[in-house]
């Protein structure tokens, strides 16, 4: 027999799939290759915090957080139960390699009442490791259908029917179900230890800003020829054909010279986000959190923290939001005050921006910087009052993740870079210029007679104690507070030939690592912690700011 309700996607336009499952099991992939979107996924709890939802086919899949059992014990959990309620079918996510824990919440679901298929993730896994699985017995054991698929054939199976007439039967796990090799493989012993898996985190870190930024490495080799291309030999290619000399100043110092220069910083930034990724996909990120649970409890934070600053290192708004399932709010808002000093994959232009002038290496500074916004994020954490926040977190085996899952996600993260430059920097620019270039009579001026100019020495005595004296310069680092690339941007394209002294550089990074994150990051937090908090923590970031670079500066003279 089949059930009506899901007998076609061409009869029922309102069939609603929610995939349900533990944490970890692989439901946001499978959301992902089922209606064909690029949501975040990783090998840790918590990266799914609320429910995603698209049509596809005349079928609305969702994409629930991981639950343990109906019960909830958390937001997520407690979000995971609501979207289940409203199910017309659910698709039960389990891992292959911990299919037996699986298994009770498998039997939560099916007593609901609700139509329940399962669909089995890391199969191949389970096999290289010795183990397998008998999917039309285990069908019978659970009574439900089974699937050990592409997510191409599932999907195919819930637009023609799915025939739900399975006898059950009593059998034992042994003969549906073997685990193969389970324990501790020697890589997850070396990870699990707390000191082992820290030195690694940092060894992997410095190799990364090395590979990045030292000039005799790929990062920066790519970087100059990037730059070569788009803004010299492109810039010429485009003004040859012009004669105006508005024009060509709008395309070669707004546009090419502005948010062209930034986009030179993609090979440098694939690279941190390649490691990003490895780190999450092979699950060492998993392992890292596990093993530092006890370290970061001597800063009043837990494991689950090591998730949020690592992301942090990536996109701070993102960051944020991994903050959001957190079981107690005191936890959730200590995170959230500190994430902004980690610096983000959107400050490495602007401190490039800042050293290049001074350092023909800039690795080694660039990366004390960043270790320095790191170790100030858990200094501030200790200092600050409120619970702690407990860890419930599913380990991920170590692996060697898959090079299409690692070119895809690093397709994505470098995708929403270049869409931001395009759009937002790009934008942000042709109004610096239009600003930059004309009078408040609307003629066409040098920069030092420009609207912006008068405008911008207002704010410039605020930036004396830094060592800064230039009214574009002033202006750049305001920008920052929109989006952290146009701090890079707009001096590309205000200061072609820029030049600074070592004092005023390193103030002015070390205003950069320690002021508050750009506006997204601010939304988010409004989202997430209120608006009486977001302030609250903005106007003191804002302090520290402003005194840290002005002893930096003080420093220097």
């Amino acid at each position: 027999m089949r059930v009506k309700a899901l007998k076609t996607a061409r009869t029922d336009k309102n069939l609603r799939v929610v995939l349900a499952g533990n944490p970890n099991a692989g439901k946001t992939t499978l959301f992902n290759s089922l209606t064909r979107s690029s949501l975040r996924t990783g090998n840790f709890h918590g990266v799914t915090t609320t429910a995603s939802e698209k049509k596809r086919g005349g079928i609305t899949y969702v994409d629930s957080p991981g639950l343990y059992a109906m019960n909830a014990y958390s937001m997520e959990e407690n979000c995971a139960s609501e979207e289940l309620k409203g199910a017309d079918l659910i698709v039960n996510v389990c891992d292959a390699l911990t299919l037996v824990n699986s298994l009770n919440l498998t039997h939560r679901l099916i007593s609901a009442g609700k139509p329940v298929v399962m669909y089995v993730t890391k199969s191949g896994q389970l096999k290289r490791r010795g183990g397998r699985i008998d999917k039309d017995k285990l069908s019978s054991y659970l009574g439900i259908p089974v699937f050990i698929c592409s997510p191409k054939q599932l999907k195919r199976q819930i637009e023609n029917g799915i025939n739900f007439n399975i006898l059950k039967k009593d059998i034992p796990q042994s003969q549906f179900y073997s685990a193969g090799r389970e324990g501790v493989s020697r890589a997850d012993k070396l990870f699990y230890n707390c000191y082992f898996a820290s030195f690694f985190f940092v060894c992997a870190i410095a190799l990364m800003f090395f590979l990045a930024f030292h000039p005799l490495m790929i990062g920066a080799y790519l970087k100059g020829l990037t730059e070569t291309l788009i803004v010299d030999k492109l810039g010429s290619a485009l003004t040859s054909f012009m004669q105006n000399e508005i024009l060509i100043s709008l395309v070669r110092d707004g546009i090419l010279g502005g948010a062209g220069s930034v986009l030179s910083f993609i090979p440098q930034l694939a690279v941190l986000y390649l490691f990003l990724t490895l780190l999450d996909e092979s699950g060492i990120m998993s392992a890292l959190s596990f093993a530092t649970d006890g370290l970061f409890e001597k800063v009043n934070l837990s494991g689950r923290t090591a998730f949020s600053l690592v992301s942090g290192f990536g996109c701070t708004a993102a960051a944020i939001m991994t903050t959001r399932g957190y079981s107690t709010e005191s936890a959730q808002k200590r995170t959230v005050a500190i994430l902004p000093f980690i610096p983000c994959g959107a400050k490495l232009p602007v401190f490039l921006t800042f050293l290049s002038p001074l350092f023909k290496n800039p690795f080694p500074v660039i990366t004390l910087l960043y270790f320095s916004g790191l170790g100030l994020s858990l200094l501030v954490s200790l200092l600050l009052k409120g619970g702690k926040e407990g860890m419930l977190s599913e380990v991920t085996p170590i692996i060697l993740p898959s090079a299409n899952t690692v070119l895809k996600k690093l397709y994505f993260y470098l995708k929403g870079f270049i869409i931001k430059v395009a759009g937002i920097i790009t934008l942000f620019c042709l109004i610096s210029w239009f600003f930059s270039h004309f009078s408040f009579s609307f003629e066409y001026v040098p920069a030092d007679k420009s609207m912006l100019s008068h405008a911008s020495r207002i704010i410039l005595p605020l930036f004396y104690p830094m060592g800064v004296t230039d009214w574009r310069i002033a202006y750049s680092v305001l920008c920052g507070f929109i989006a952290k690339e146009n701090v890079a941007a707009t001096i590309a394209m205000l200061i072609p030939d820029f030049t600074v002294g070592l004092g005023e550089a390193i103030s002015l990074c070390t205003f950069m690592l320690l002021c508050p994150a750009c506006i997204s990051a601010v939304s988010a937090s409004v989202r997430e912690t209120g608006l009486k908090f977001t302030l609250k923590c903005f106007t003191l970031q804002l302090i520290i700011a402003f005194t840290g670079a002005f002893l930096i500066h003080l420093l220097f003279l």
